[in-house]
């Protein structure tokens, strides 16, 4: 029985020292480690990366509206043997940016019942067309406002890109802790055991020979039957949390993967230090899509604003007649020419006024989810910045508590080999140790936990 004190000793070296060694094929993940690993093959972080090429798909789509386009238009009639009528225009028409779109072309007409005013010479007739709107859609229109809205929505994109692995990230730390916090005591309780089977051998044969009575043999051997039950609980709860970490483990975001049994987890006791810029809340990824998606309603308003204005569209298109030779334009003249111009204006605007009002709605009510979004982001980062200095402060205490219950064990073995104790005090000084040693693991845990959540709620966990 004298034998207790190394064997204590040794208990207190493993359960604050062993879980940070390695020896053989042992393999440690820290935090930094497992999160570069969801960061470069986790599927939602692939998806991420597809949902911004659809967003720049989308913008190349608005661009297109302004693409030049070539087009041909022929009509042709025939009855009773008789060409009636051969029309053929074709050439390239190229939209500019306010209100103004170029077309040049080739026009060639014949037969016998040709409208007049498609009578064109027989080798054909080039064209220039200017159209210009003067009226509505001068200023923005629907290729406009659909292109800057694209561009709008590239920018949107990466704001909710990188809140979502915000999202991401935070659940895989918070995960990882828990998993080195079961793990941990999972080992806490592994030791007891084998160190309580130990000692109760130690008592047993002590007993044997007449030095402690039969009844400490009981006592010990109940005390290994909770060390015992408390393991096995301890090693269901990390067995679960390694089921759960798995689900973040993929390679090139396909193959999911498992963890070995030699990989455990590492970490290193410091003071966590939210990393925050002052400008945290300004750069906010939410906030920053509230305010893209209110230059968004802006621009949709300025397209409804714009259709209060009557439509006058000008079109000029000048005309030449080619000639054989290099002087293409000899035979231009500035009086050929045809022009035109339409206007028309809707007489009590009910549409146009109804779809202003629908967008102030949507501008006021997204405004306001903005103040409120940005008021809410204000308070859970202060709450979890308190949270986290009062477990720093519990964790502190906790360490302080663990040594001194240490002392008090060590103690009351000493006084239990000089005869001054009994089996039954060095229990309950054993289990007020362990106690105290598994909730600063809770707290270790808990600690980056709370770290992990309040960068992730500022939305600097995935910069």
């Amino acid at each position: 029985m004298r034998s207790l004190r190394n064997s204590w000793l040794l208990f207190f070296l493993v359960s604050f020292g062993a879980v940070a060694q390695t020896g053989g094929d042992t393999t440690l993940l820290n935090a930094g480690a497992f999160l570069g690993l969801v960061k470069e093959n986790h599927p939602m972080v692939l998806q991420a990366r597809l949902a911004r090429d659809r967003a720049d798909a989308e913008r190349l789509k608005a661009s297109g509206n302004f693409d030049p386009k070539l087009f041909n238009e022929t009509r042709q009639k025939y009855f009773d043997d008789k060409t009636y009528f051969r029309l053929q225009d074709a050439g390239v028409q190229i939209p500019a940016w306010y209100g103004l779109s170029a077309k040049t072309g080739y026009e060639q007409n014949s037969g016998i019942f040709l409208n007049d005013q498609n009578n064109v010479p027989s080798a054909g007739l080039w064209y220039a067309d200017l159209s210009l709107t003067v009226g509505r859609g001068l200023f923005i229109d629907e290729r406009r406002a659909m292109l800057k809205q694209a561009r709008l929505m590239q920018e949107a994109a990466d704001f909710e890109i990188q809140w979502a692995l915000n999202q991401l990230y935070q659940e895989a730390l918070q995960d990882y802790w828990e998993w080195y916090r079961s793990y941990t005591v999972f080992e806490l309780y592994k030791d007891g055991v084998e160190l309580a089977q130990q000692r109760f051998s130690i008592v047993r044969q002590n007993a044997l020979i007449g030095e402690e009575p039969f009844i400490d043999t009981l006592e010990a051997y109940i005390q290994y039957q909770t060390r015992l039950l408390s393991r096995q609980k301890a090693e269901v709860a990390y067995n679960y949390a390694s089921r759960r970490l798995e689900t973040y483990l993929w390679l090139d975001g396909l193959v999911p993967l498992e963890l070995a049994p030699t990989t455990l987890p590492f970490y290193q006791y410091e003071v966590p230090i939210p990393d925050l810029n002052e400008a945290w809340l300004e750069e906010h990824p939410q906030l920053q899509f509230y305010s893209l998606k209110i230059d968004q309603l802006d621009i949709e308003q300025r397209l409804n604003r714009e259709q209060l204005k009557p439509q006058l569209d000008l079109n000029y298109k000048f005309l030449n007649e080619p000639v054989a030779g290099d002087d293409f334009f000899s035979e231009y003249a500035p009086g050929n020419y045809q022009w035109g111009l339409s206007a028309s204006f809707p007489l009590f605007l009910r549409k146009e006024r109804a779809a202003i009002r629908k967008t102030n709605v949507k501008l006021r009510d997204t405004r306001y989810e903005r103040q409120f979004k940005q008021r809410d982001l204000q308070n859970k980062v202060e709450a979890l910045r308190l949270e986290l200095d009062l477990t720093l402060s519990q964790l502190n205490e906790t360490r302080s508590m663990v040594e001194n219950y240490q002392g008090l064990l060590q103690a009351e073995i000493i006084k239990f080999e000089n005869g001054e104790s009994s089996l039954f005090l060095i229990n309950q000084r054993e289990i007020k140790f362990l106690e105290s040693s598994e909730k600063q693991l809770e707290l270790q845990a808990k600690l980056n936990q709370v770290l992990a959540k309040l960068e992730a709620t500022a939305g600097v966990l995935a910069e």
